[in-house]
């Protein structure tokens, strides 16, 4: 059973939750779940900085960065821009629930991350960066649950 919440395509200013997705991965016990994210956390984001890594709960947290390029039209001038995230991974119950978390966009202009509502003023604009994010985002979630629920041993 897949649950997943829909990504938010336009968050008020508070929210930090961008999209979420619990899996049900019947019989695996919640020590190979999060040895299994660990490992894809390790393979997926080599330069990812891990914040929490607990086997005890089943957290695991991961800051990492991910780039989108989105074309120039009507809603955006396009370009590629870098978007900076944390992944929270929580195993329990031979479940697993994956949030992405306080997506930031790097400002070119003093090169830090910031919210991306502070950055992009147009709901339009704002509209095309959040799709263009969702499927990036819902790639991600893709990949981690292939190598979670569907891991083959060896």
């Amino acid at each position: 059973m897949i649950t997943q919440a829909s990504p938010v395509l336009s968050p008020p200013q508070n929210e930090k939750i961008f999209i979420s997705e619990t899996v049900d991965c019947g019989s695996v016990a919640e020590i190979d779940l999060f040895r299994r994210a660990r490992l894809w956390v390790a393979q997926a984001h080599p330069d990812g900085k891990v914040l929490v890594s607990d086997k005890e709960t089943g957290d695991l947290v991961v800051q990492a960065m991910t780039s989108i390029n989105i074309p120039r039209s009507e809603l955006t001038s396009g370009g590629l821009y870098q978007f900076r995230y944390a992944l929270v991974i929580e195993c329990v119950n031979r479940k697993y629930r994956a949030t992405i978390y306080n997506v930031e966009l790097l400002d070119v202009g003093n090169g830090k991350f910031n919210a991306i509502r502070t950055i992009l003023k147009s709901e339009k604009e704002l509209l095309a960066f959040n799709t263009h994010l969702s499927v990036k985002f819902n790639s991600i979630l893709h990949e981690l649950r292939g190598h979670v629920k569907d891991y083959e041993a060896f």
